[in-house]
């Protein structure tokens, strides 16, 4: 029992701080004169700037700058399972790069965001 009280309090701990890494990588796109107007989550997380017309996608490690106008395309993709479908995320094609891919707990969520990301691209 104890073992497991344990393991419990490491996750959180992992989680706390992996959540902790991210916050510093937003707080660091922001001070490079990125002006968050839309956040919409996902992993790694995806953030608009309207302003400056580009997009970001920030990890706990880094945070990388994408200029909309080098978004080809952009759909909702999920993997069918025996039972379920599971891996819902938003893929964007991007001009001379490999696709890339954002990840979300349900359909729901993702399509949402696409829809919120296309929207904004327009």
């Amino acid at each position: 029992m104890t073992w497991i009280i344990l393991a419990i309090i490491g996750m959180a701990g992992l989680g706390y701080w992996g959540w902790q890494k991210g916050q510093e990588q937003l707080s660091s796109l922001k001070s490079s004169g990125f002006n968050v107007t839309d956040d919409l989550k996902g992993e790694p997380r995806l953030v608009i700037d309207r302003t400056n017309k580009k997009l970001a996608l920030v990890t706990v490690d880094n945070y990388r700058v994408i200029p909309m106008s080098a978004v080809v395309s952009s759909e909702a993709l999920l993997d069918r399972g025996m039972h379920m479908d599971e891996n819902f995320r938003i893929e964007l094609r991007l001009e001379d790069s490999v696709p890339v891919s954002i990840v979300f707990e349900n359909e729901t969520l993702a399509k949402a965001a696409l829809d919120k990301l296309q929207g904004t691209m327009r």
